[in-house]
């Protein structure tokens, strides 16, 4: 689901579910969620680690950051094309 990436990019730009959950205007449980199902679609492997700093992106999600934009991109194409605006 697009969703699942959508939550997966916010974390990975914000840095905490907390303030992905607000930018996403999600609750933090539902956010950790969307984390926990993409991980476990993937494969099961962690897409973050938690530090001090808040959460760190694994190996893994540095590999599907990239797909992921491209999804992003291509999401807010369509939606440009569907309200009229186009390319």
């Amino acid at each position: 689901s697009w969703d699942l990436y959508r939550s997966f990019l916010a974390v990975l730009d914000e840095g905490s579910l907390s303030s992905a959950a607000r930018t996403l205007a999600l609750t933090q449980p539902t956010l950790a969620r969307h984390i926990e199902e993409l991980e476990a679609s993937l494969g099961g492997g962690p897409l973050f680690t938690r530090s001090p700093r808040g959460l760190l992106p694994t190996e893994a999600a540095h590999a599907l950051a990239p797909h992921a934009r491209t999804m992003a991109s291509a999401a807010a194409a369509l939606i440009r094309t569907a309200s009229g605006a186009g390319d």
